[in-house]
């Protein structure tokens, strides 16, 4: 079954393509969360937050679209592994913890259209961009690993995620999320 048959069964909540999709991925969103955790979550830990991402698509299947399918995988295997390291570390006494001010609220609410616009723009983007951006900031993954794996050389590889930054920089600036120089 290709990602656009598995993303329709998905969407009309076909176990089966659950358990094919579990297959087809699971392999790589244990990369994502090997990655992302450095190593440092236990095996059960691990395990459970690769649970926790088909639990995660399974339960928004109606939202999926082929050309975003791994991708969208990708992000939630790295926001999933995250929390788990935050809820294992982060023991925060109660006299310390501070309430959100409209400032709080305001920051967290612009960076959410400031992620799903980019989101949106490295979707749009060529397919080398695409995974360069993608293996780097969101798999954690060093240029010598990205360019063993995609087959270039260390230096060609460097030169593509510097033009792939560029352009989006370029696409996010033209949308109104530049910066002035």
């Amino acid at each position: 079954m290709n990602d656009k048959m598995l993303v329709h069964q998905l969407n009309r909540k076909n176990e089966k393509a659950l358990a094919a999709l579990i297959e087809r991925y699971s392999g790589y969103v244990s990369t994502i969360v090997r990655n992302v955790s450095g190593g440092t979550l236990g095996i059960s830990d691990s395990e459970e937050v690769i649970s926790d991402v088909f639990i995660r698509i399974w339960n928004n299947a109606g939202h999926l679209r082929t050309e975003t399918l791994r991708s969208y995988i990708a992000v939630i295997a790295r926001n999933l592994a995250i929390d788990r390291l935050r809820s294992k570390h982060l023991h925060i006494p109660l006299d310390e913890i501070e309430t959100a001010d409209d400032q709080d609220i305001e920051y967290e609410a612009e960076r959410k259209v400031l992620t799903e616009e980019l989101n949106r723009v490295i979707a749009e983007m060529q397919p080398r961009d695409r995974e360069l951006l993608v293996r780097y900031y969101f798999y954690y993954q060093s240029l010598p690993q990205i360019a063993e794996e995609m087959g270039i050389g260390l230096s060609a590889c460097t030169t593509a995620l510097h033009r792939a930054r560029n352009r989006l920089r370029e696409k996010l600036t033209e949308r109104g999320y530049g910066y002035e120089a």
